[in-house]
């Protein structure tokens, strides 16, 4: 099997694996392949080695933004975040693979990053109060950015003012901008740890990672937060608005957690027909089927949904 022959070669030749995980990420598409070599490493040898090969699939990001010619406010903000996203993304895959080595559950995984997610959108409030308002213009700039880029490729073409819905959407986005852009970078570090994992599992222990996904289930405190934070975003605060993307994040990988465990009790070979319908279902319902997931997840809290379906 060809990926067990890489997985060999990059286990045994460290410092070409380390120039290959360097020069595969700056090709586009597949430059992630260099951050899953990384977290891969980290999984299977530990921190320090993970750290190097982590550092050798973060630097070509640094290193393209530094040569790219754009610099200061000219930058545009979707460079900005995208550099961003991806610096910090796989700072926190290795950070997390490295808890995953020491047995770390998933479940603790994913409360931890949450929190961290939350302190950092509390922070940036309390430091930043006008936050809200910078994003609002932020966005309107970068509207306005690509309403010029449109109307200069298509020529005798007026920039067009925004109009009372986009207004709207720049009103409402603002509002949770700080929260998405964290999501975001969770999300990212999360995804990667888990395709490292079934990396690591399907050459060294198959099976095993269905049964660790299977089993996520979140605290009662964590249960409460949600519930709290729920209270205070139908009341408006703001620091909690921005808050809800990343509990909507943890709730919802809870509950996909018990839906996937519930399919997994079918002795079916549609299984797979079913579980494909239920999640294109949740594409087209989103962001109302989120919220239905992330309940889910909360009533999983108090009633142990895994073990009740057990027993029948």
């Amino acid at each position: 099997m060809w990926l067990q022959r890489f997985t060999d070669y990059i286990l045994r030749h460290r410092w070409k694996a380390v120039l290959l995980t360097f020069v595969v990420t700056f090709v586009p598409v597949i430059g992630i392949v260099g951050i899953l070599i990384a977290a891969l490493i980290t999984l299977v040898k530990g921190a320090v080695e993970g750290a190097i090969y982590t550092v050798a699939a973060t630097l070509p990001f640094i290193i393209s933004f530094g040569i790219s010619g754009t610099n200061g406010s000219a930058t545009p903000l979707v460079v900005w975040a995208a550099v961003g996203v991806a610096v910090l993304s796989n700072i926190l895959t290795w950070v997390f693979a490295v808890m995953l080595r020491r047995q770390t559950s998933w479940s603790v995984i994913l409360q931890i990053a949450a929190l961290l997610g939350v302190l950092v959108v509390s922070v940036v409030h309390l430091a930043y109060p006008g936050v809200t308002d910078w994003w609002g213009s932020q966005l309107q700039s970068y509207y306005n950015q690509a309403a010029a880029m449109t109307s200069s490729v298509l020529s005798n073409t007026a920039v067009a003012a925004p109009n009372e819905a986009q207004l709207e959407s720049i009103s409402v986005t603002r509002q949770y901008a700080t929260g998405l852009m964290v999501a975001a970078v969770l999300f990212n570090a999360i995804l990667q740890l888990v395709v490292a994992r079934w990396w690591q599992v399907l050459i060294f222990s198959p099976g095993m990672l269905r049964r660790e996904l299977h089993r996520i289930r979140l605290s009662h405190l964590a249960g409460i937060l949600f519930l709290v934070s729920m209270a205070f975003s139908y009341l408006g605060n703001s620091v909690v608005l921005d808050i809800m993307p990343i509990l909507y994040l943890l709730f919802g990988a809870a509950g996909l957690s018990l839906i996937h465990y519930l399919f997994g009790l079918m002795e079916s070979s549609t299984t797979w027909f079913w579980l494909s319908l239920m999640y294109i279902t949740l594409v087209i319902a989103l962001p109302t089927s989120l919220l239905l997931v992330a309940f889910l997840a909360l009533l999983d809290i108090w009633m142990d949904i895994r073990r009740r379906i057990r027993k029948v």
